[in-house]
Order: structure tokens, then C-alpha cells, then sequence
């Protein structure tokens, strides 16, 4: 088992989706040297229960992935690393994550074990009905919002819970949009839940959802309690940049097709790069200035 090896199968790079973990406090105006320390710890903890459902996911679907073009390479579906040292990294993981989480806060120890039974019984079963596989994909964003705000002690707005479930609908259905074309290109059908999708429902969806999150977020931050809680009348200077990035992830959608991974969007595309440092600057700058 080589490092590279270790680190594709626990996924380090899909840690950037924990960072929802730092929305709350960061919102709520408490992002500092006194909160920093215990989300980050939160972080960890949280990231080592999602790297145990990965290196789980990965065991359920290594047949599978040996037909995707790119998922052939995962470590587990390569042969790379075998099965049983492969649960006992994730046994390991599991319970470094849940000691840690109980030691900070049992509300947070409370949100890892429903996000890893939540993934257990997606992995098992549930991946496989359409809809009810992005909306368990979309759950998980929620939990992280929620086991941020226990760490922050922050309450958590209605707002950001319908924005963050929006946006990862919008983005799971990317990866179900990756799969339709190589059922229609390959002929490989790489997981069950493609016969309930076909690419022009996907199409329909996305840009409806893209449609409604903008919309939400205009009405959010047009909102009094929001401009009265950041200060300033100016938060909708940074709808600005949430236009431009879901037209930019329906240019890579729909033109270049190109959504299989949208954590490697975040971390490799530049033009989604800059829009997110962008919003993230204005908005602290609103924040905290």
C-alpha cells in the first residue's frame, strides 16, 4: 500500500466539501481565534468519518468503477489495495473520528453517526433509486452545516439550509449527468440509479435548480434581518458572483460536459476559483470590515 495509494482511497481532496463545517460561524460573525481551533478539530474528526464512508463506497463499488474510465483507477477496483486492509483503515477511521467528535460535542458526535449510518444504508441500497440518491447526497451537506453550528454554537438560518440542499442537488446531478454520458458514448451503465435519468430531464433540472438558487440568494440577502445583521445594505453586490458561478458551472455542464467531479471543479478550474475567493471576499469584507 503506497502513500499515493492511501491518499487516493481516503480521498483527501473531497475534504474541501467539509469546509460547509466553517459556514455558520463564518456567517454568523463568530469565525475567530476562539472558534477557529474547535472547527478545525471538527473538521478533522468530520473528514475521517467521510474518508471511512469513501473507502466503504469504494469496497460496495469496485466492480462498477472498473467501468468507469476514471473511477477504474481507484485504488480498491485496481487492485492496488486489497479489501480486508481496506475495512480495517476504515474501522480505524471511524472510530478516531467518533472518539474525537464525542470529546468536543455530543450534538456533533450525534451529527457524524447519522452522516455515516445515512451513507451506510445509501451505499447499501439507497444509491440505487433515482432522486432519492441526490436528495442522501444533499442530506449530507445539511448535517455538515448542522455539526458546524454546534461546534460554533451558532444558530443556523432557514436561508443557508435551502441554499446549501439547492446547491447540492444541483451539483449531484452533475455526477448523475457524468454517468448518462458514458451509458450514451461507452454503453456502461456505472451505477442502477441512471435508469431513472435520462440527459434531457438532467438538463431540464439543473437549469431550473440553477434558476431557483439564484433567485433564493438575491431574495437572501434583499432580506431586512440579513442586512441588518451583517450591517450594510450592500450584500447583494455578492449575488453577483453566485450568477456568474452557476452560469459558469452550466457552461462546464452543458458545453464542455464536464461535471463528473465538482470538488475537482472548485480545486482545479481557475474561472470557479476566482468567483468563489471573490464572493468569499466580499462577503467577509461585508462581515467583518
Amino acid at each position: 500500500m503506497s502513500a499515493i495509494d492511501l491518499f487516493k482511497l481516503v480521498r483527501v481532496h473531497q475534504w474541501v466539501k467539509n469546509g460547509f463545517i466553517f459556514l455558520p460561524a463564518f456567517f454568523g460573525q463568530t469565525l475567530n481565534e476562539g472558534s477557529v481551533l474547535p472547527l478545525l478539530f471538527g473538521f478533522v474528526c468530520f473528514s475521517l468519518s467521510a474518508s471511512a464512508v469513501y473507502i466503504f463506497n469504494d469496497i460496495v463499488d469496485a466492480s462498477a468503477d472498473r467501468l468507469h474510465k476514471e473511477k477504474k483507477e481507484r485504488p480498491i477496483a485496481s487492485g492496488k489495495i486489497k479489501v480486508g486492509a481496506a475495512y480495517g483503515l476504515a474501522a480505524v477511521l471511524l472510530i478516531a473520528s467518533l472518539t474525537g467528535a464525542y470529546l468536543l460535542n455530543q450534538l456533533f458526535f450525534a451529527a457524524c453517526v447519522f452522516y455515516f449510518v445515512q451513507n451506510f444504508f445509501y451505499t447499501i441500497w439507497l444509491k440505487k433509486f433515482a432522486l432519492i440518491d441526490i436528495t442522501i447526497i444533499s442530506f449530507g451537506f445539511l448535517i455538515r452545516l448542522f455539526a458546524g453550528g454546534v461546534i460554533a454554537d451558532v444558530p443556523i438560518s432557514s436561508w443557508m439550509y435551502i441554499m446549501a440542499f439547492l446547491l447540492a442537488m444541483l451539483l449531484a446531478l452533475g455526477k448523475r449527468r457524468d454517468d448518462l454520458l458514458i451509458l450514451k458514448n461507452e454503453g456502461k451503465q456505472v451505477r442502477k440509479a441512471v435508469e431513472g435519468y435520462n440527459l434531457d430531464f438532467v438538463n431540464v433540472i439543473s437549469v431550473m435548480l440553477s434558476a431557483v438558487i439564484v433567485v433564493a440568494y438575491i431574495m437572501y440577502t434583499l432580506s431586512a434581518e440579513v442586512i441588518a445583521r451583517v450591517g450594510s445594505p450592500y450584500v447583494y453586490v455578492t449575488s453577483l458572483f453566485v450568477f456568474l458561478g452557476v452560469l459558469r458551472y452550466l457552461q462546464l455542464a452543458l458545453v464542455y460536459e464536464n461535471t463528473g467531479s465538482p470538488t475537482l471543479i472548485l480545486l482545479k478550474d481557475n474561472p470557479t476559483r476566482l468567483v468563489v475567493l471573490a464572493w468569499l471576499f466580499t462577503f467577509g469584507y461585508l462581515l467583518y470590515a
